[in-house]
């Protein structure tokens, strides 16, 4: 057989197995799952309901959090960075017991901060830099560290989705302590503002919102949560129903009993740690002082919506972070 015989017989085998592929079948792909790298313009850029969105992938050294939304809105509603270098009389945070009822309610935290760390939103890239795989955009590595955004009443609705990746990094043997991912609360006369996101000291992802009314305030408690794991946190607030998604699936919910959704419109919203509506620490040795409640832990990605997102939305959100496709 000629060389060039050697040639054409495989090629012609290719033609008729093509053939009859396409015509006497069909190939079916389900199953197989779809990449999805397009998580932060296509779920969150393009709903027209968010009001702020931060996703912590700042250059490092810099010292604005930009919210991408705002910016694009022309009123950005950004955040700083704050850490033991840039803010020394801080930190570190106390591992402080703010209830004599519980445990430790606040970890020891050294106020370290990083920015630009490696990203934890699968779906969450940036173009290929080398015509093949997608890069992973960055995120902010905090214990302790954090960042403040100015108080305002349009990062607060009464009625809002707060969406928020976060991968939890202390260990098993670690003290039970709040940590908190995302804070917007203010408290006064005996009634407390606002919602916040954390694992609590029983290690469970939890929510709390205050409402209207002395004394008056909601607590969602969902599952465990997985340390060294990135997740998809998620609480919606309709006024005067409330729902945690955790990983896309309803994971707990409740209502107000008496009263509604009361926003805070006073205290700065946080991100990292929590109680901003205490006074800030002015010395080390400050004890019940803000910055308290410290993340220890990897988070990306924070955006509030003015709106509940639908069950399919927030699950198309985690599937597509994930970097599969929901569609």
């Amino acid at each position: 057989m000629t060389a060039s015989l050697l040639v054409l017989v495989p090629v012609a085998l290719l033609v008729i197995i093509s053939g009859f592929c396409f015509v006497g079948c069909v190939f079916d792909s389900h199953g197989l799952g779809q990449s999805f790298t397009t998580y932060s313009d296509t779920d969150i850029l393009a709903n027209p309901s968010c009001v702020a969105y931060w996703p912590l992938s700042d250059s490092p050294g810099q010292s604005t959090a930009l919210d991408v939304v705002g910016k694009a809105l022309g009123n950005p509603h950004n955040g700083t960075y704050k850490s033991v270098l840039t803010d020394p009389a801080l930190f570190p945070c106390p591992a402080f017991t703010l209830d004599p009822s519980g445990p430790v309610d606040s970890a020891f935290a050294p106020g370290t901060l990083t920015i630009g760390a490696p990203g934890i939103v699968q779906g969450d890239t940036l173009p290929p830099h080398d015509g093949k795989n997608p890069i992973l955009t960055t995120a902010m590595l905090c214990n302790g560290g954090f960042v403040t955004v100015p108080a305002n009443s349009v990062v607060n609705p009464g009625v809002f989705t707060v969406e928020c990746w976060a991968r939890p990094e202390w260990t098993a043997a670690a003290a039970p302590a709040f940590r908190t991912v995302v804070d917007s609360r203010n408290q006064g006369g005996g009634q407390f503002f606002g919602f916040v996101i954390f694992v609590n000291e029983a290690g469970n992802w939890e929510a709390q919102l205050g409402g209207t009314g002395s004394g008056n305030f909601l607590v969602v408690t969902a599952g465990t949560a997985t340390l060294q794991a990135a997740t998809h946190v998620v609480l919606t607030c309709d006024g005067t129903n409330a729902a945690v998604f955790i990983d896309g699936a309803p994971a707990a919910s409740g209502s107000f009993a008496t009263g509604a959704f009361a926003p805070n419109t006073v205290a700065p919203l946080v991100i990292g740690v929590g109680a901003p509506y205490l006074p800030s620490r002015t010395q080390p040795s400050d004890n019940n002082f803000f910055p308290l409640l410290p993340f220890n832990g990897t988070i990306q990605d924070v955006a509030i919506y003015k709106a509940v997102l639908s069950n399919t939305t927030i699950s198309g959100h985690a599937a597509n972070g994930k970097g599969n496709d929901a569609g």
